[in-house]
């Protein structure tokens, strides 16, 4: 391709945010547009299950990703509120939900991902939400009387952190998961065990293992959640935090074909965040990322989605690709603040526990050099791991475990 004089970025994500800034910075000069469906724009999505549920003089502009007067400043054109309705890869052109067309030399895809919802009967009904943009904060914070029961489908993040902030605010949370464990696929089972049990303390009431058989509306404006075994509860409204999907309606089925993983959902990418079709990048959440060993990674972290932004950014203007980070992700729940880096490997031969303080650091170790770490409310101790495993260190297991022996120390190894 010849040089780039203008880039379209579809979506005011961490990832497409990153990339308009990343062009500036290196020096780009030409047409930049930004645009995407959200009539408030560039906003942080994960105070949205803390902050904006907990603060109730909380708005987007509080966590807003870009102000209006740095749009200015870079020089962006910005179309919010009027988002993708079709985009052709062969011709580079943007079509809006307006009806306006845009045309440039590279397009950014960085439309991230929408709440999954469970094919259940009722899930259609006005109390059932899901929590992934801010007017879904909104319409659920406005549901919310004093005396509010609320149900949280999702052991995962997003449902755990849902559940701590609702009950943070006083309101009585049923907290539902199909499985034994919350965050069990995610976290060491010991420490799932004792988070879950913090979070039950402050008034939680945890069901497991259930199958929901339906959502039934009643005369008084609550919903009942009836289950499989003929059980039921009464809720004010439910939130759904059972993942996510891929964000991509923009695309026709013959283009889908072509340019989505089949296996993830994502938008097919190599390492420079590139597809198939020149011109056209994808990053963040809804990039479907190829790996050196053949493999394909698909990841919903915001350090990633920020890096992968940068990495378009860096290859559209062909400059130096920024090193990769050591993956990284944090959540908060109430009073708990979790830290992870790498890879978590849960089975007993890999994981090493380090008494430290009132929680347990766990580390994932092969061949006595760590790959993960997880840490609640020391974040120090996952910066450590981060080092240990950007450079490779060599570490005793044993003394990885011993709490008198400072990890500044084991980090140089």
């Amino acid at each position: 391709m010849s040089q780039v004089e203008s880039v379209i970025v579809v979506g005011a994500s961490a990832a497409g945010i990153s990339c308009i800034r990343k062009l500036r910075n290196e020096g780009f000069l030409g047409s930049l547009v930004l645009v995407d469906k959200d009539q408030h724009g560039a906003y942080e999505r994960p105070p949205l299950s803390k902050q904006i549920l907990l603060e109730l003089d909380t708005t987007h502009k509080d966590i807003a990703l870009i102000s209006d007067d740095e749009l200015t400043e870079l020089n962006i054109e910005a179309h919010y509120g009027d988002g993708a309705r079709d985009v052709d890869p062969t011709s580079r052109t943007v079509t809006l939900e307006s009806g306006k067309q845009l045309t440039a030399d590279v397009i950014v895809l960085a439309t991230g991902g929408e709440a999954r919802r469970l094919p259940i009967e009722g899930a259609d009904l006005s109390q059932v939400l899901v929590l992934r943009n801010y007017e879904d904060a909104l319409n659920l914070r406005q549901r919310l009387t004093p005396d509010a029961r609320v149900a949280v489908i999702g052991g995962g993040f997003i449902g755990a952190e849902t559940t701590a902030s609702l009950s943070k605010s006083g309101f009585f949370v049923h907290w539902l998961d199909a499985v034994e464990l919350p965050m069990a696929h995610l976290l060491p089972q010991a420490l799932c065990e004792k988070i879950v049990a913090n979070t039950c303390a402050q008034g939680v009431e945890l069901v497991t293992n259930c199958r929901i058989k339906k959502f039934a509306e009643q005369a008084d404006g609550k919903v009942s959640i009836l289950f499989e075994n003929d059980s039921s509860i009464e809720v004010d409204a439910i939130v759904m935090g059972v993942g996510m999907t891929p964000k991509t309606p923009y695309f026709s089925e013959a283009i889908q074909s072509k340019i989505l993983n089949q296996a993830t959902g994502g938008i097919q990418v190599d390492e420079n965040q590139a597809t198939q079709f020149s011109g056209i990048y994808a990053a963040g959440d809804v990039a479907a990322v190829a790996q050196a060993d053949g493999s394909t990674i698909r990841h919903e972290h915001w350090q990633s989605a920020q890096h992968q932004g940068e990495r378009a950014a860096a290859a559209i203007l062909n400059k130096e690709l920024p090193e990769t980070p050591v993956d990284w992700f944090w959540s908060d729940q109430g009073d708990l603040h979790i830290e992870m880096a790498g890879k978590i490997l849960p089975t007993k031969e890999h994981l090493v526990t380090r008494l430290e303080g009132d929680w347990p650091v766990y580390f994932s170790v092969v061949d006595n050099r760590v790959i993960g770490a997880v840490s609640v409310n020391n974040p120090n101790a996952v910066r450590a791991a981060m080092r240990m495993i950007k450079n490779d260190i060599h570490v005793d297991p044993l003394q990885l475990a011993d709490p008198e022996l400072p990890l500044r120390k084991l980090m140089r190894g």
